[in-house]
């Protein structure tokens, strides 16, 4: 065996030699201490033949991962006998010696190979890559990994790069924190006691961010409401952080206008698009949100119906400034087992004495209401009270704060079942099964709404009341702004002290009253307590009086009060009826 004068000694800093290099004489340094040795042959030699023309003196080591020997009077003394292929050996010396030795045969070559750039998101692509040599020799891999960067022929000295460990064996790497829609070239790389070998450069584009979706039809058009959804089939390589409906009576609506939020992530999702008024036409488009921006899906347009659902044909002036409401088509129902709202089938429909069997459980309906029990809890409120619609007067809070009395304390900011309370207002705060099933649809009129109704407002006809007795049931029959007198003969109009028996009106008769608007606002007495009156007709307003009463709208068979003159103890369960905003 031909003596091995390929070995060279020398600093892990200062190897620079390939493992791939050809027959030639090097000039190596050797320091004092210890220095690695690169061995590039496939055979195992003993350590005099590798060492060659080299000659150690007394006290010099050699030592490898599995094992150490010293060399003393000639010889080498250890568990170091010869040097083996793939494994890495040092050498100890106390001297400074320039050693030159030839390169004999070939030595194997590391081939790195770079694997292709896989998983690519806006900020992350996974790459790796595999080591093998090119005599099936085993090599001492110190180091392994990849190197990226954002210009051609990326190093582990100068850019980003991960560390995989060491062994021949291929290996999987992140690529993290990257920028979007940048393209990055990436290099596998292998460190021997040789220097660092790379594998071929590959080069990706990260994603945009930016998600493709597309907008769902319009369904369930009210003159309120809507819904509509979208579908997000990409999400631009980041996760969708918010996704909904945004829309405007301009077309290209954007997040910037009215929008709904629903949930995160890819896939299909429905919204509910509320608060809308009528006979408008509409301009949606789905978004979704990640932390590169919104995109937005195609726009869809729609027109909302002419009243909004469960209202009545029949627009009403209700102030001064022409602001005109529609009325619900029957008085408010309330079902305590279930917790649903709704209202009556018919304008003369009345609960009676099924309101004495209020309670929580009750599985019936009432409509005899306490005023504010819309089940609102107002963090703000100082008592930290929870009025649910079938409160009674048995549940007094304190005689300071509301005297038998519920809705908003009269020492809040606003008291009323309007601007910071509105939500005790029970049309403001819940769904209606059958008026849109949306909460904030509808509202109770104020005191000076219910005021300006039937004793100041102008119609086309004159007429804006007059009492009649509907299907046998006591009542008041509000006409709508355009009434036209000669679609019913009306008797003592615009008279209060009238007899409810001066308009006997049947179910036919009504309907045809009911299709062009007219309002019938039935006697459905009052509660106290558990109690049930068979006595008038008693309404709510939006207004409170003191911390024990507030107003209300009355029908007796006198006459019909608004005002101061029509207070009532705010315990006591009066008829709720509802108006939603027309527009003029």
């Amino acid at each position: 065996m031909k003596r091995l004068s390929t070995i060279m000694i020398c600093l892990l800093a200062m190897m620079s030699a390939s493992l791939s290099a050809k027959a030639q004489e090097v000039t190596i340094t050797l320091f004092p201490g210890w220095n690695w040795i690169s061995y590039p042959k496939a055979e195992v030699l003993d350590i005099n033949t590798a060492l060659g023309d080299f000659v150690p003196v007394d006290g010099d080591m050699l030592k490898s991962q599995f094992g150490n020997a010293v060399y003393s009077n000639g010889y080498w003394r250890g568990s170091v006998t010869h040097f083996i292929p793939g494994w890495g050996y040092k050498y100890y010396s106390n001297r400074t010696e320039v050693v030159s030795f030839v390169f004999g045969e070939e030595a194997p070559q590391l081939i790195v190979t770079t694997a292709e750039p896989t998983e690519i998101t806006a900020i992350s692509a996974i790459s790796g890559g595999s080591l093998t040599s090119s005599d099936g020799s085993y090599i001492v891999v110190l180091e392994k990994g990849i190197c990226w960067a954002t210009h051609p022929n990326p190093t582990v000295m100068n850019d980003f790069h991960t560390e995989n460990g060491s062994g021949i064996n291929s290996f999987t790497s992140e690529m993290t924190d990257l920028n979007f829609n940048t393209i990055y070239y990436v290099r596998a790389y292998a460190v021997t006691d040789s220097g660092t070998t790379y594998g071929e450069e590959m080069s990706f584009t990260t994603r945009d961010g930016i998600p493709t979706l597309t907008t769902d039809s319009i369904t369930s058009i009210t003159g309120a409401s809507a819904t509509s959804g979208g579908n997000i089939t990409d999400d631009g390589g980041l996760n969708v952080i918010a996704r909904g409906v945004c829309w405007s009576t301009n077309p290209n609506p954007t997040v910037s206008d009215n929008h709904t939020t629903d949930g995160t992530g890819t896939g299909n999702f429905s919204s509910s698009i509320t608060g809308l008024e009528i006979i408008t036409t509409y301009y949606v488009r789905a978004y979704a949100t990640t932390n590169a921006g919104t995109a937005y899906g195609n726009e869809v347009s729609f027109i909302t119906e002419a009243i909004p659902t469960g209202a009545i044909n029949g627009k009403f002036t209700i102030n001064s400034n022409g602001d005109q409401v529609y009325f619900s088509q029957g008085n408010l129902q309330y079902q305590a087992s279930t917790n649903t709202w709704r209202f009556a089938e018919n304008q003369w429909d009345y609960m009676g004495d099924g309101n004495a069997n209020i309670s929580s459980t009750y599985d019936g309906w009432i409509d005899l209401f306490g005023w504010g029990t819309s089940g609102y809890h107002d963090a703000n409120d100082p008592y930290n009270v929870n009025y649910q619609p079938w409160s009674t007067f048995t549940s007094q809070v304190n005689s300071s704060y509301n005297y038998y009395g519920y809705g908003p304390s009269t020492n809040m900011t606003d008291p009323n079942l309007t601007g910071t309370s509105a939500n005790y207002d029970w049309g403001v705060y819940n769904p209606i099964s059958n008026g849109g099933n949306q909460e904030n649809q509808w509202r109770t009129l104020t005191d000076d709404e219910w005021g300006y109704l039937f004793y100041t407002r102008s119609t086309i006809s004159g007429i804006r009341y007059a009492k009649a007795r509907v299907n046998s049931v006591n009542g008041v029959i509000l006409l709508p702004d355009d009434w036209d007198a000669n679609t019913y003969n009306l008797n003592y109009t615009n008279t209060g002290n009238a007899s409810f028996s001066s308009n006997e009106i049947t179910v036919s008769v009504w309907n045809t009253l009911e299709q062009v608007g007219a309002v019938f606002l039935p006697l459905a007495g009052y509660r106290n307590g558990n109690n049930w009156a068979d006595s008038n007709g008693y309404y709510w307003s939006a207004t409170y009086s003191d911390s024990q009463y507030s107003f209300n709208l009355a029908i007796t068979a006198e006459d019909l009060y608004c005002g101061v003159r029509a207070m009532f103890n705010r315990h006591n369960g009066l008829s709720v009826r509802l108006v939603a905003h027309a527009e003029n």
